[in-house]
């Protein structure tokens, strides 16, 4: 029996504030996880900087934003 595989959907914004917003927080969560899995693995520094649908900025760094942050300003 065959299946459909993979299909490309199209990817649009989503037009409800409210959906967009939950949306948001759930990708969210999942590149978080991501990125500490990326730094884990890898060693890696990481800073990650987001701004929400609302203008709302957030951010996460391993091993902390603020170290990342001094060390790419401060490349010595």
């Amino acid at each position: 029996m065959k299946t459909g595989g993979k299909r490309k959907i199209k990817i649009k914004i989503i037009k409800d504030k409210d959906n967009r917003l939950i949306s948001f927080s759930k990708r969210c969560l999942g590149i978080y996880k991501k990125i500490s899995e990326l730094s884990t693995l890898c060693g890696g520094e990481i800073l990650f900087i987001i701004f929400s649908p609302i203008g709302k900025p957030y951010s996460l760094g391993y091993p902390s934003h603020e170290y990342v942050a001094k060390n790419f300003l401060n490349p010595n």
